[in-house]
């Protein structure tokens, strides 16, 4: 194993291949998006969670991977873009952008 790479808690290496790239993730704070936020913070990536979450849930998340959590409402089409504009504004660009939310809204069927 050379300098650079170090052994991932989850037992894959980890090539900081995306260090000095920053991610979005939204849905960051649970599930496959939340495997995913950590994912590329062990790949070297600065990652700005987006999610509707509780923002205790969010800020520990972002304080164990050194990221930045933004409560996000993605259907919401201004926040959006707020967090892409706070994410290029904080780190200087956006390299990479994930989508991992569900819409857990619940539908009626009509009548």
């Amino acid at each position: 194993m050379t300098q650079t790479q170090k052994q991932a808690p989850y037992g894959g290496l980890v090539t900081n291949r995306l260090a000095g790239r920053v991610a979005t993730v939204t849905g960051g704070a649970s599930g496959i998006g939340l495997a995913t936020v950590r994912r590329l913070a062990h790949e070297g990536a600065t990652v700005v969670i987006a999610d509707v979450c509780d923002p205790a849930q969010g800020e520990q998340i972002a304080d164990e991977v050194g990221g930045l959590f933004l409560p996000t409402d993605v259907t919401d089409e201004q926040q959006v873009a707020a967090l892409f504009a706070t994410a290029q504004e904080r780190f200087g660009a956006v390299d990479i952008a994930s989508t991992m939310w569900a819409s857990h809204r619940r539908r009626t069927a009509p009548s």
